[in-house]
Formats: C-alpha cells, structure tokens, sequence
C-alpha cells in the first residue's frame, strides 16, 4: 500500500477556514472515531451498505474506485472484502484519520493508495470506474461544494458512477427538530448517551467543525448541472442519504 500526502504548507496557507476546522476536528477524534462511528452513530451502517448496494460491478469485476474522506478505512474494507479485484484510490484531509486507515488496512498491499489532502480540491483524470463517499462532502466549504461535483464527473469514465452519502438538512425546521427528537429517542433507548466516548464526542463537537449540511435537492441538482444522467436519492433514513448518478456513455 502507497501513501501520498498531498498537502502542503503553502496549499495550507490559503486553506479556507472550514477546512482547517474539519482537518483539526477529526486529528483531535481520530483514536475514537471506530467506537463512536461504528457503535453510536445511527444508521451508519446502513448508510455503507446503500452506497456498496449501488456498485454495479459483479463480484468478481476490476475495477477501481475513488473514495473521498475514507476516515480510519471502514467502508474501503468493506468494499475491498466484497469486491476482492478491485482497487481504491482514497482522500482524506486528517492525517490521523490516514494513519488509523494505514494501520487497519495493512494487508490491502497495492490494491490501495492514501492520499492526505483537500477532498474539495481533488484533481486525477478519467480513470475511475466509480467514486464513493460518506458522511464527508457536507465538510466541504459551502462555496465549493457546486464545483466539487464537476470534479468529480471529470475523474470518472464514461459509464462511471458516483455514490455519495451524507448528512443533509431537512427540508422544514419542523422535520429537522423530529429528526433530531427521533435520533435522541434512539440513543437514548440504546444506553449510548451515558457512556464516555459520546460524551467526549458530543463535548466535543459543540466547536466549529467546519462542517455545513445541504439540502438534498442541491446535490442532486449539482449533480444534473456538471452533467450526471440518472440522478437520484436511491435511499434515505431521516438526515441520512444517498445520492447517485452515472457519467453517460458517450458525451
């Protein structure tokens, strides 16, 4: 496995300001990240399997993949494991968050390289079959999520598809507060409010983060704009989605 780090200081100089605050927030969380994510975080699972479900490779198919914000490595396993010829390319602005990924997928040898960097800046050719994403474009800063998803169309062949899960805002205040009032009953009821890492988490993340969600109809529009055909929301669960479209054949 091939590790590249893509930032520097001077790209780190002209950063803006939600990138520095998502880079710090998650080098801070990096060592409970699994234990939160995987164990207290609703729908988290469900989420990875929606965006896998939408691959529409065989088992057995080569093909390779662009992950943005691949975190400590839980969904690249995930598809690493289920399609066992492919490879991925992943993205993430934490180098901690890398270095937890680095540790836990030791043995994907060359079928992985990491990349530390901007996930909104990202730059390769048409040579992806697929790009996935989760839980992490609603980090990027607000000004550049629209021209995020022309990047995107750009690295993908034709006939290429992109599936992105995220966190999204509701379309009232009304659905937003059930939303949250449903999430609460859940932790609630799971006993995850008292135990010390969702404390921690949640003390946590009363600072900026530098994350900012969307509604969903704007990723779905962006995705129409840079040139996506078959858009869709192909699953949802309260503020929890996932997204998908395809790079036409010919253009």
């Amino acid at each position: 496995m091939r590790e590249e780090a893509m930032s520097t200081e001077s790209t780190k100089s002209t950063e803006h300001p939600n990138t520095v605050l998502s880079r710090q927030h998650f080098d801070l969380m990096a060592d409970q990240y699994d234990e939160l994510f995987i164990t207290h975080m609703h729908a988290y699972d469900l989420t990875h399997e929606m965006i896998l479900n939408m691959l529409p490779f065989s088992p057995q198919a080569t093909f390779r993949v662009l992950e943005l914000g691949l975190g400590t490595g839980n969904l690249t396993q995930k598809l690493l494991d289920r399609f066992p010829h492919s490879t991925v390319v992943g993205y993430d602005l934490s180098g901690e968050m890398l270095a937890r990924a680095r540790a836990k997928l030791a043995d994907a040898g060359a079928r992985l390289q990491l990349h530390q960097g901007d996930i909104s800046q990202v730059t390769f050719d048409g040579s992806f079959d697929a790009v996935i994403s989760a839980i992490a474009v609603h980090h990027v800063p607000p000004p550049d999520k629209p021209g995020l998803f022309q990047r995107l169309y750009d690295v993908l062949r034709p006939s290429g598809v992109l599936v992105l899960g995220d966190a999204f805002q509701a379309a009232t205040p009304a659905l937003s507060e059930r939303y949250r009032d449903l999430s609460k009953a859940w932790l609630e009821r799971e006993g995850i409010v008292e135990t010390p890492v969702y404390t921690a988490y949640r003390s946590r993340n009363s600072q900026p983060s530098g994350g900012s969600s969307t509604h969903l109809q704007a990723y779905l529009q962006w995705m129409e704009e840079a040139g996506f055909h078959n858009v869709d929301c192909v699953w949802k669960y309260l503020s929890r989605a996932v997204v998908y479209g395809e790079r036409p054949q010919s253009q």
